[in-house]
């Protein structure tokens, strides 16, 4: 009887354990989401989070110590505090998101990988899997090679159709866009924060009131000969005075660039009167072409970002549409990824927590 008390016990055992590793498996192929026609498993987004998580750690870990997870980085729409482990998390889905749709077009662009690109990126997976994080990463997720490969692969043709995106926009700078335009601004504002919400909002008429008889008695002192500097420091406002823009971008709008650009060099304008609040400006230089070089290459970043979301929410409006960041994501999956730190011993561990089954009590 013992004898076969005890055959019984192993055979549990050894179905017992069967089913827990069927269980992670079956997990691990689980639809986390889909979006525009696209899935992405429980495992490939596990395979970003933690290789987000420790990289993290590794930059950040000394400095935030053991609660960097757990740590307020941001609020949601609804007020809500959204943790560092939170936000990388959010950062996950929606790098997945893109990758996959833009994978997904690879033949709208004939984007493929060359031969050399394929070489480099085997190159690059052989090394992820024997480095340190990338063994933690592979044991956690339990990820094998060929899933890292695809994960690698994935992300680089997302890369090169992103690239092909831009290439055909064929954006282009001109030297007139790229005019930067250099200020030294007294700004009395006519915005305070509602103390209940910390939202802002307009001052009284009252209150308007006083911050233009400021703006007047500074200027008068400007007009008097005393430095911008000097009365912007009496009158409280010496704080992000000077600004360098490109036309559009200057920070106060339209109605300030519009009074901006009747001054020249050196000149100093009377009180204008903006959605913000009252500003004296002085022009400092009315083209900066040593600021106009960096300038255009940054515009030109930005007109070809622009280019490539107009693209790429062309094929994703109706998936947008239908998108939730609750819903649309199996939580129960994904709050099984939890994120933990020990910065005193200079450890990292990241735990996932499964339901527990009545299998593995």
């Amino acid at each position: 009887m013992k004898k076969l008390m005890k055959k019984l016990f192993c055979l549990t055992a050894v179905v017992s354990l069967s089913l827990s590793l069927l269980t992670g498996c079956d997990k691990n192929k689980k639809t986390l989401f889909e979006y525009a026609g696209q899935k992405v498993t429980f495992q490939e987004a596990h395979v970003y989070a933690r290789i987000m998580q420790y990289q993290a750690e590794a930059q950040y870990g000394s400095y935030f110590g053991d609660d960097m997870w757990s740590m307020q980085v941001g609020t949601d729409s609804d007020g809500k505090k959204i943790t560092m482990q939170q936000s990388v998390k959010n950062s996950v889905i929606e790098q997945l998101k893109q990758i996959k749709v833009l994978v997904a077009h690879k033949d709208d662009y004939d984007v493929k990988l060359t031969k050399d690109e394929k070489s480099q990126l085997n190159e690059n997976v052989n090394a992820f899997v024997k480095d340190d994080v990338g063994k933690k990463v592979m044991k956690k997720t339990e990820a094998d090679k060929d899933m890292i490969k695809q994960l690698y692969e994935e992300s680089q043709i997302a890369t090169k159709v992103m690239q092909a995106i831009i290439e055909k926009a064929n954006v282009t700078v001109t030297d007139e866009e790229a005019k930067t335009v250099k200020v030294y601004k007294l700004l009395f504002t006519t915005k305070t924060t509602d103390s209940k919400t910390g939202k802002e909002k307009d001052m009284t008429a009252k209150e308007k009131k006083a911050q233009y008889t400021k703006a007047k008695s500074a200027l008068k002192a400007i007009k008097g000969g005393q430095s911008v500097s000097t009365v912007a420091k009496k009158y409280g406002v010496n704080t992000d005075n000077e600004e360098s823009y490109t036309k559009g971008k200057s920070a106060l709008g339209d109605k300030f660039e519009a009074a901006a650009a009747k001054l020249n060099k050196n000149q100093v304008s009377g009180i204008v009167e903006t959605d913000d609040g009252y500003v004296i400006i002085k022009m400092l230089n009315p083209n900066d072409t040593s600021a106009a070089a960096s300038n255009k290459t940054t515009l030109l970043q930005e007109k070809q970002q622009e280019a490539y979301e107009k693209v790429y929410k062309k094929w994703t409006k109706e998936a947008d549409k239908k998108w939730d960041d609750e819903k649309s994501v199996n939580q129960d999956l994904w709050k099984e990824v939890k994120f933990s730190y020990k910065a005193t011993t200079a450890s990292t561990t990241a735990t996932t927590e499964a339901t527990t089954t009545e299998s593995s009590k």
